[in-house]
């Protein structure tokens, strides 16, 4: 059986805002409002789900942005501290790099 892939990443949330006009006469009731937020990963965290789109990996990607406190502080307790990091065939592959490096082992490897 195979080892599960996980990659884990960090990504900012980007907030549109729209000016809404207020009440006519009361010009402390107008004020920005966000009419939508879209997630934006880190350049270095969507260049490596990129890499592992094109390289056809099954993977699960973790957002540690969107997990509770208490799930990132047990991430960074196990080590987990610079993202992205690929757990894979059950080791632990921190960085960009790292990542391209062990891909393309494996692929020359199979």
């Amino acid at each position: 059986m195979k080892d599960k892939i996980i990659l884990f990443v960090k990504s900012e949330r980007i907030p549109m805002t729209q000016y809404s006009q207020g009440l006519p006469g009361h010009p402390c009731t107008g004020a920005y409002r966000a009419t939508s937020i879209v997630p934006c990963y880190k350049q270095r965290d969507q260049e490596a789900i990129d890499l592992l789109e094109k390289t056809g990996v099954i993977y699960e990607c973790v957002d540690l942005s969107m997990c509770d406190a208490p799930t990132q502080r047990k991430a960074r307790m196990a080590g987990l501290n610079e993202t992205p990091m690929l757990i894979f065939q059950g080791r632990a592959i921190k960085g960009l790099e790292s990542i391209k490096r062990v891909l393309q082992k494996d692929k020359a490897e199979a």
